[in-house]
C-alpha cells in the first residue's frame, strides 16, 4: 500500500511487486566514443561497460535482438516478439515503427498484458495518454480481431498510422487509458515521466524531477502484481538530438532508475529492464543497430529470468512462468511460420 504525503509518496510495505521499464532503442557497446552512457557515467545504467553491473554487484545480460534474421531490428517487430514470445522476424522480416495488421492480428490474440489479466492477475499499463485519453478507447477507436483498426470520424488523422505495439496491447485487454488527471494524482506517468514537453504545451501537470517519478512507479507497483512503464525518449533523442543532449537524457534516466532501485526490496520485488533495439548506445549514427540489447533483472527471481532470457522472445514465457500464466488463446498456433502466409503490411 502507499500513501500520498505532503512532501511526496510515503512507500508502506505491501505485496511484492514486477515492474517491467522498457527502454526504446537502447543497446550495450563497451566503446565509450558516441555513448552517452560513458558520457554521462551511469551508475545504474552501464550500457558502455564490457562487464555491465550495479553497484550492489547484480549484473546487466546482453539480450539478442537479431532473432537469427539479417537487418536492422525495427521497433514493431522488436516489440511484439518482446511482449508475445512469438519470433515475428522470422515471419516477416525486421518491421517498422508501428505494428502493421498481420502483426496487430496477433497481438489482439495474445499479448503480455491480457495473459496476465485472463489468469486473474492485475497487470497495469501506466503510461498516461494526456489530453486525447478519451479517444484511445471505443467507440473512438477499436482494435478488431483481424488486426484492423476501427476509428470514429473524431480520432485525429495524425495519429491513425502512429498506434504503438502498447498501444494495441492496452486495446486488446479492454484498458481504459490514464489520462492527465491520473498524472496530477500520482496514479501514471507521462512517458517522458518529468512532463516537461506536456508542460511546454500549456498542459496543467507538475513537473517532476527522476526521483519524484520514480517513487510515484514504485508507488503504483504496489497495488498491482505487474506494471509495466515504456519510455521511448531514448529511441526518439537518438534519431533527432544532439550527444549532449542524449547525455543530458541518460543521466536523468540513470537517477530515475536508481532512486526506483532504492524504492524496491530485493528480498521480495522483480524489476526488468530491456530493449527492443540498439541505437541511442551509438550516437555517431542516427539509425539502429544491431548490437545487443541489455538486459537487467533485479531482486527476487532475478537469477531466474537472467538464465530464461536469451533473445527478445524468451521474455514473456518467462515472465508468464514466473507469474504461473499460461500463453492466451492462439499463441501456440502461430508459433511456427506458416510458408502461405500473406506479406505483413507495414505502417513506418
Amino acid at each position: 500500500m502507499w500513501l500520498r504525503m505532503e512532501g511526496g509518496i510515503e512507500l508502506i510495505p505491501g505485496s511484492p511487486r514486477f515492474v517491467f521499464l522498457f527502454l526504446d532503442g537502447v543497446g550495450l557497446n563497451p566503446h565509450p566514443h558516441a555513448n552517452p552512457f560513458a558520457g554521462a557515467n551511469c551508475r545504474y545504467l552501464p550500457f558502455h561497460s564490457p562487464s555491465p553491473r550495479l553497484p550492489d554487484g547484480t549484473p546487466i545480460a546482453a539480450v539478442d535482438a537479431l532473432m537469427g534474421v539479417e537487418g536492422i531490428p525495427q521497433s514493431a517487430s522488436g516489440q511484439s516478439t518482446l511482449y508475445t514470445g512469438i519470433n515475428i522476424p522470422a515471419r516477416w522480416g525486421h518491421r517498422g515503427s508501428y505494428p502493421g495488421t498481420d502483426i496487430r492480428r496477433i497481438l489482439y490474440r495474445d499479448n503480455l498484458l491480457k495473459s496476465l489479466s485472463v489468469c486473474g492477475r492485475k497487470a497495469v499499463f501506466l503510461n498516461a495518454y494526456p489530453h486525447y485519453a478519451h479517444l484511445f478507447s471505443p467507440p473512438h477507436l477499436e482494435l478488431r480481431a483481424d488486426g484492423e483498426w476501427r476509428f470514429s470520424d473524431e480520432f485525429p488523422a495524425q495519429f491513425r498510422r502512429r498506434l504503438s505495439t502498447t498501444t494495441c496491447m492496452m486495446l486488446s485487454n479492454g484498458m481504459l487509458p490514464f489520462n492527465e488527471e491520473d498524472i496530477r494524482l500520482g496514479k501514471a506517468l507521462y512517458q517522458d515521466f518529468s512532463n516537461a514537453s506536456l508542460i511546454r504545451l500549456g498542459l496543467d501537470v507538475p513537473e517532476y524531477s527522476p526521483e519524484q517519478a520514480a517513487e510515484i512507479l514504485a508507488a503504483n507497483a504496489a497495488l498491482a502484481d505487474f506494471v509495466l512503464f515504456e519510455f521511448f525518449q531514448t529511441d526518439l533523442f537518438a534519431h533527432r538530438h544532439e550527444f549532449s543532449e542524449c547525455v543530458d537524457l541518460v543521466a536523468r534516466l540513470d537517477r530515475f532508475l536508481g532512486h526506483l532501485l532504492d524504492s524496491m526490496d530485493p528480498e521480495q520485488d522483480t524489476l526488468l529492464l530491456t530493449s527492443d533495439h540498439g541505437n541511442l548506445e551509438d550516437c555517431s549514427t542516427r539509425i539502429h543497430t544491431r548490437n545487443p540489447v541489455p538486459l537487467l533483472a533485479w531482486g527476487k527471481n532475478g537469477d531466474v529470468l537472467r538464465s530464461r532470457i536469451r533473445d527478445l522472445g524468451d521474455v514473456t514465457p518467462a515472465i508468464r512462468d514466473l507469474m504461473n500464466c499460461p500463453a492466451g488463446g492462439g499463441t501456440a498456433r502461430l508459433q511456427e511460420r506458416d510458408p502461405d502466409a500473406p506479406p505483413q503490411k507495414e505502417v513506418s
